[in-house]
């Protein structure tokens, strides 16, 4: 009867472990759809503007083949005062040598709930 009661508890314990992994796995890929929609929207939609690296540092990570990038820029539009941003994007492995410090590159915009969210003209985004 101990084992059986035991076995219970286990395929319980189970069950709902698995449970909660399947809905933070769930959660996790929402979350990311909804921020490459969100960079995907910036680059269609967004202002454009010049911006100039300030710094650039490979990160941990990659996606298909393009290597992730930390950049810090100062990002000026036409009709406004500059501003600093710091964008992670993966770019191609082509595109490294136009990503130097001091280089100026293409970007876009947006501003959402009053903060300027920045996005790189030839950003990789799948």
């Amino acid at each position: 009867m101990l084992a059986v009661f035991i076995s219970i508890l286990v395929v319980i314990f189970g069950s709902i472990t698995g449970l909660i992994t399947i809905l933070v796995v769930m959660n996790t890929i929402r979350a990311k759809q909804g921020e490459l929609k969100r960079r995907k929207e910036i680059l269609l939609g967004g202002i454009p503007a010049k911006a100039v690296i300030r710094h650039i540092a490979e990160t941990s990570s990659s996606m298909d083949g393009r290597p992730g990038v930390r950049m810090d820029l100062t990002v000026t539009p036409d009709n406004e005062s500059s501003f600093d941003a710091v964008v992670e994007t993966y770019i191609s492995v082509l595109a490294v040598p136009r990503f130097q410090k001091g280089s100026e590159i293409d970007v876009k915009y947006q501003v959402i709930g009053g903060k300027k969210i920045v996005e790189v003209a030839e950003a990789y985004i799948p």
